[in-house]
């Protein structure tokens, strides 16, 4: 999964950090919340909240994330335990509400679960009242420009999350974006040249 992690205390960002990349997340930390509302232009899979920290709290950041896209995930980790904080998290659409202190193990597990979900749901997708069956690769390309969806998926990216890292040639992504159309539609995924792929909000 692509995640967002907002965390103010340099030892806690670092160890969140540690425990995600243990399960191939592509984790992007931040420690102050302007820096965050500047990077809003990129969607993630999830994203995790500390509410107090510099310029923006994690309140503030949630209801612009919502308003930009309401189907955002969103986690919010915080040392306030009173009740308000509670409250206006869930009602800005807050997914899930860690206290501070938690178990490292706990979040994790929560995170894990959500990337189940996400991509039990693409294994068999129907098209049209016809059953079709993705590979693992096709799989993990179609829920990445999902979850993109009117935003580019750079070649990095692509690179990061389908291959995990591996070395990518351009003729075997190719060759995967035209499985995936011939699968699909022609026309779903548009190419943007020299950057990467993207399929239309529309």
């Amino acid at each position: 999964m692509n995640i967002l992690l907002l965390e103010d205390n340099l030892s806690l960002n670092r160890a969140i950090l540690k425990v995600l990349q243990l399960d191939d997340n592509i984790v992007t930390s931040y420690f102050d919340g302007q820096e965050v509302l500047n990077d809003l232009n990129i969607k993630y899979d999830l994203y995790i909240l500390d509410i107090n920290v510099p310029n923006i709290n994690g309140l503030e950041l949630l209801d612009i994330i919502y308003q930009k896209n309401s189907s955002s995930k969103v986690i919010i980790i915080s040392s306030n335990n009173d009740v308000n904080s509670l409250q206006q998290a869930y009602k800005l659409g807050c997914l899930d509400y860690l206290n501070k202190p938690f178990h490292l193990e706990e979040l994790r597990i929560k995170i894990n679960k959500l990337s189940s979900e996400k991509y039990n749901k693409l294994s068999l997708i129907q098209l049209k009242n016809e059953d079709i069956t993705l590979t693992k690769k096709e799989k993990d390309l179609l829920v990445l420009l999902l979850d993109n969806r009117g935003f580019t998926v750079t070649y990095k990216m692509i690179e990061e999350s389908v291959y995990q890292s591996k070395v990518m040639s351009m003729d075997g992504l190719r060759g995967l974006i035209k499985r995936v159309r011939l699968k699909l539609a022609d026309d779903i995924i548009e190419n943007i040249i020299e950057e990467g792929y993207a399929i239309s909000d529309d």
